[in-house]
Order: C-alpha cells, then sequence, then structure tokens
C-alpha cells in the first residue's frame, strides 16, 4: 500500500527539480538525490505517517472488508484491534514530533495529510469513504498534499507546484473510480454507499477512463514526460475494462496504473527499484510464512 505514496512523493521531488523556480536541484546526481540524509529522512517519517492512515482506515473497514473478502489482517483478526490503536498513536506522533522539531512545513502537511486521509475518511462522524462525493475529496486533495510533500523537501511552496501536481491526481483519481468497483456487493452489505455503489460500475468504469484521458490532456499542457508515458501506457486498459466491464480487467487496470508510474519514477531514482523489488519479494515471504497468505501480488 505504500507503493503509491512513495512513487507520488518521489515524482514531487523529481518534478520540483525539473520545474521549480524556488530553491531548485537541477543537475544533481542520481544517486546522491536518493542518498540526501534529509530526503531519505523526510520520506521516512511521512511513511510512519501514511502508516497510521492505512491502520485507520483498516480499524474502521473491519466489517465490509469481510465482506469483500480482503486479505487485511485486522478484518481476519490476526492483529488486534487494541495493538492496532496502539501502533497508529505511534505512527502519528512521532513523525510529526519529529518534524516539527526539523520542519514545520512539513509537519503541517503531515498533519493536514492525517485530517483529510486518514480522519475525515475514515471515522465518524464524517466518514467521507462511505459517501459518493466524500470518497473522491479526500482522494484528492490527498493525493495534492503526497505530491506537494515531495515537492516541498527541497522547494518552497507556490502555485506551480498545484500546476504541476495537477495530471498526477487526475491519473490518481481514474484509479480511485476504478478501485470502487469489485468492492461493490460488499460495500453494500455494509451499508457503504461509494461512487461505484451509487451509480453502477460501468459509469464509473467510464469516468475513469475519461479522467484518465484529462491527465493525459493535462501531462501535454504541462509538458511532463514522467506522467505522460504512464497514463498513455495505461489508456488501453481504461478503453478494455469500458468496453469488457470485465472485473479482472480493471483489477489488472488498478494494478498495472500504479506499476507504470513507479517504474518511470525508477529511471531517475534507480534505487527505488531496487527498493522495490526488495520488498515485494520479502512481504510474500513474510506474510506466507507468518499468515499464510498470498501478498503482495499482481495477479488478479
Amino acid at each position: 500500500m505504500f507503493f503509491p505514496v512513495w512513487t507520488l512523493s518521489l515524482a514531487g521531488l523529481w518534478a520540483q527539480s525539473r520545474f521549480g523556480s524556488a530553491n531548485g536541484t537541477p543537475g544533481q546526481l542520481y544517486l546522491a538525490e536518493f542518498f540526501d540524509f534529509n530526503n531519505f529522512l523526510y520520506l521516512a517519517l511521512f511513511t510512519m505517517l501514511m502508516g497510521a492512515v492505512f491502520l485507520v482506515n483498516q480499524i474502521e473497514d473491519v466489517e465490509s472488508d469481510k465482506l469483500n473478502n480482503k486479505l487485511f489482517l485486522i478484518a481476519n483478526g490476526d492483529i488486534s484491534l487494541h495493538k492496532a490503536y496502539v501502533e497508529t498513536i505511534v505512527l502519528i506522533a512521532v513523525p510529526i514530533f519529529v518534524m516539527i522539531w526539523k520542519r514545520l512545513d512539513l509537519a503541517l502537511l503531515m498533519g493536514l495529510a492525517y485530517i483529510i486521509m486518514g480522519w475525515m475518511y475514515s471515522c465518524r462522524p464524517m466518514v467521507l469513504k462511505d459517501k459518493p462525493v466524500g470518497g473522491i475529496l479526500p482522494n484528492f486533495f490527498g493525493g495534492y498534499i503526497i505530491f506537494i510533500y515531495g515537492w516541498m523537501i527541497n522547494g518552497e511552496a507556490g502555485m506551480e507546484m498545484i500546476y504541476y501536481a495537477t495530471p498526477y491526481i487526475l491519473g490518481m483519481i481514474a484509479v480511485y473510480f476504478l478501485t470502487t468497483v469489485p468492492d461493490i456487493e460488499g460495500d453494500k452489505g455494509a451499508n457503504k454507499i461509494t461512487v461505484a455503489v451509487k451509480y453502477g460500475a460501468d459509469r464509473i468504469i467510464i469516468a475513469g477512463l475519461i479522467t484518465d484521458v484529462l491527465a493525459i490532456i493535462a501531462g501535454l499542457l504541462t509538458r511532463d514526460i514522467v506522467v505522460l508515458i504512464p497514463t498513455v501506457l495505461i489508456l488501453p486498459f481504461f478503453i478494455n475494462s469500458a468496453i469488457t466491464k470485465s472485473i479482472q480487467f480493471v483489477l489488472k487496470t488498478n494494478k498495472f496504473a500504479a506499476l507504470f508510474l513507479s517504474l518511470i519514477i525508477c529511471y531517475h531514482f534507480p534505487l527505488y527499484l531496487v527498493l522495490l523489488v526488495s520488498l515485494y519479494f520479502f512481504s510474500k515471504w513474510y506474510y506466507r510464512i507468518r499468515f499464510n497468505i498470498v501478498y503482495p501480488s499482481l495477479r488478479t
């Protein structure tokens, strides 16, 4: 689940070095940029914060995860709710307190990220994830926050970061639409009115296709080849999903969309590929040995 967060924040970091006018670092050596201590520390702390966001979502989604047969450890009872709450508190407190000391601007972004993507998205009384438009907005604004966090590691806040983030966010929202489709029946059973539940799978798949086309147009306007390549490559998957209405192809579209952008980011950060591959196979081994499940997997 961290792969999209790392990929989008690294996309922001890379975009700032190419397009940013303030405190830019164009021409940095790839390895030096990846191993820069502050870059690594700030991304590691943001990873902890996003871990809290994911945990809160799983805590609140226990019933629907059971109905959708999602192999999440809290829903399965492998991890107790008490331990999940304790870990969530630690993962919120540590990165924010460290960043208040190091970078107040990034600490504020972390706090905003948790409020929007964690509390407002998953927790009562808001529970935006269970509402049609409410589910879109935290993903939309959360995507901007993740990209901007990467941008501001070496740059300053400004309108240009929002401008260059837009094609990435549109691509992410296109994928979000499709992620709601496989869970329709389980979400209905849990009384979650997502966009797919309200408007139906066919319309939401078409919405995903249209949004990916908008991402391509935005990428052309910003002249950002980094986002253009994956959004163009994934377009045939969206088209096929729209034609066939196949859940299996919807799942493939979701997974390969993240994969394509990640591989492009690996071009600039080659050690990121080492991290992705190593963590992928380590996780498969760990989940098989510890919990006897196959996770993660690109298979659908």
